[in-house]
């Protein structure tokens, strides 16, 4: 029977502070996994309703929607299915998706008051929070912001890569329709296959 989505593995076969990275090999599995021909449209529609629901609701419903299309990638990182709609399955942690979100929003507007820095600082910082939230459910919103700290703080070119893939594939693609929703996709799968090499 295949595994549920929000199952976290409990068998730790890794340490995530001796890992190292091949990026062009990270990159490549990325874009093999992305554009799987069962993945591509559900990763695709369901960026779309990401981007376009979140947006409608002036950002209320995204902490959900980024939380269960995050446990979509991740079950692409482990090789199992997906299916378009997943990413409303995110609804059915709304209430601790909501306190995640607020508390990465506060920590960005805090730091905001560092000059150039303080608002990026705050959103990287928070990079890891719904690997770590799909992963360990029974994390408390604070314990899950201070996980994804650590993550940054162990793995923080990996963090930086991630937020450069992603910004340069964004600006690269801004000019079609489908660039914000495809640079998404293939950023979230990237993150999940890193996140899955250190704690799978």
């Amino acid at each position: 029977m295949r595994p549920d989505a929000d199952t976290p593995r409990q068998e730790r076969v890794s340490n995530p502070m001796t890992q190292t990275t091949d990026y062009g090999a990270l990159l490549r599995d990325a874009l093999t996994a992305s554009t799987k021909t069962d993945n591509l449209i559900p990763l695709l529609v369901d960026g779309l309703l990401v981007i376009t629901l979140g947006a409608c609701s002036l950002g209320l419903a995204l902490p959900p929607l980024m939380r269960g299309y995050t446990a979509m990638a991740l079950r692409i990182a482990r090789g199992e299915t997906v299916a378009m709609g997943d990413s409303l399955k995110g609804f059915d942690h709304l209430g601790s998706s909501l306190v995640i979100g607020l508390l990465v929003v506060a920590l960005a507007v805090v730091l905001s008051i560092l000059p150039f820095i303080g608002t990026t600082a705050g959103l990287v910082l928070g990079t890891w929070v719904w690997c770590v939230h799909v992963d360990r459910p029974a994390l408390g919103a604070v314990d899950t912001l201070k996980a994804s700290f650590e993550l940054v703080r162990a793995h923080l070119v990996e963090t930086l890569v991630v937020w450069g893939v992603g910004l340069a594939l964004g600006a690269l693609l801004t000019v079609t329709v489908v660039g914000p929703v495809a640079a998404l996709a293939y950023t979230t799968v990237v993150s999940a296959l890193l996140y899955r090499r250190w704690s799978f």
